[in-house]
């Protein structure tokens, strides 16, 4: 799968990559690389 860097899905990819991360902003990431993925690819 590719890594996309920049705009809001790099910045979700980051989010989910980085172990810092809240939870929170974990499933908000997840969202919305998810919706990314649907629509996108």
């Amino acid at each position: 799968m590719a890594v996309h860097h920049g705009g809001k899905v790099g910045k979700a990819g980051k989010t989910l990559a980085s172990k810092s991360s809240s939870s929170k902003a974990k499933s908000q990431a997840g969202k919305t690389l998810a919706k990314h993925k649907s629509e996108k690819h």
